[in-house]
């Protein structure tokens, strides 16, 4: 049971790695609608940096996810929703992860929070049922050695985890072309479009910028196919990026993103008579 329990929380920190690189690559809609047609910039690099600068004064963001991803004999699908903020990092997701149901039962739904270093997840009452009728499970980062201390630290990282950081991709492509207007959530955008040489990025002075292509390097990407809408308020509302199909990790990852706020989102932990304290086991299992 430990071992069942340890894999099913292993692959929900993969999920959150991988949510945690979607929010903080692109950002959100402002409340109100918007109306890209009365946004006059005269080229692509105008508009890029201006939607830096205007991301640049939130720090917490509404989200749904939708991601796929095939790396080192896994097939992962997830899809999710909530609330993510950075400096420090702080979710509330709700995620669904259907690989998870043959592995702990139930439909493969997980809640999952995290603040700081610290994740909970609860995966519903089948996999509770076979946990001692604990509903969560509580993994500490920083507790699982020196791989879950990187992970905390990535996640952490003010530089990496600011989406304007991550909007440095694209004002730093030249590639980067811009296709139209188009309607998005019911919002007028305007839609950009290119593919990111993260390779040639890598070589770039930007600190901010290597720390949000750290974990791409480690998973040999060296190019990115993407696509960005933007508001008329320099606000990106959605985000696709995939990679080349001669990839060796294939990853498809669509980002939706409103109501940014510069109020952190804040986690209650559940209580200790409902949580079971996973951090030792998956040090054995990752280190």
């Amino acid at each position: 049971m430990r071992h069942t329990r340890t894999l099913a929380a292993t692959t929900a920190v993969l999920a959150v790695a991988g949510l945690a690189a979607c929010g903080t690559k692109s950002a959100s809609t402002a409340t109100g609608t918007a109306s890209a047609g009365s946004v006059q910039l005269a080229t692509v690099a105008d508009a890029m940096a201006q939607s830096t600068k205007a991301t640049s004064q939130y720090t917490s963001v509404k989200v749904k996810m939708a991601e796929h991803i095939q790396a080192q004999g896994q097939d992962i699908s997830t899809t999710g929703s909530g609330a993510l903020s950075w400096k420090p990092i702080a979710m509330d997701m709700t995620m669904s992860m259907p690989a998870l149901a043959a592995q702990v039962g139930g439909d493969g739904s997980i809640r999952m929070m995290m603040s700081g270093t610290t994740m909970y997840m609860n995966m519903g009452d089948v996999a509770a049922a076979k946990n001692d009728g604990k509903h969560w499970m509580k993994i500490d980062l920083t507790a699982m050695g020196a791989s879950g201390q990187a992970l905390a630290d990535q996640m952490n990282n003010s530089a990496s985890n600011d989406p304007s950081t991550q909007l440095k991709l694209f004002t730093s492509s030249p590639d980067i072309q811009r296709v139209g207007q188009e309607t998005v959530d019911g919002v007028q955008t305007t839609h950009y479009s290119g593919t990111v040489d993260l390779t040639k990025l890598a070589a770039a002075q930007d600190p901010a910028l290597k720390a949000a292509l750290a974990q791409s390097t480690k998973l040999g990407l060296t190019t990115m196919n993407v696509d960005l809408w933007v508001n008329d308020q320099n606000l990106p509302i959605r985000i696709h990026e995939s990679t080349p199909p001669t990839a060796t990790t294939q990853l498809d990852l669509t980002g939706d993103y409103s109501d940014y706020s510069t109020t952190q989102v804040t986690v209650t932990p559940p209580p200790d008579s409902d949580t079971t304290d996973l951090s030792t086991a998956l040090q054995g299992a990752t280190n």
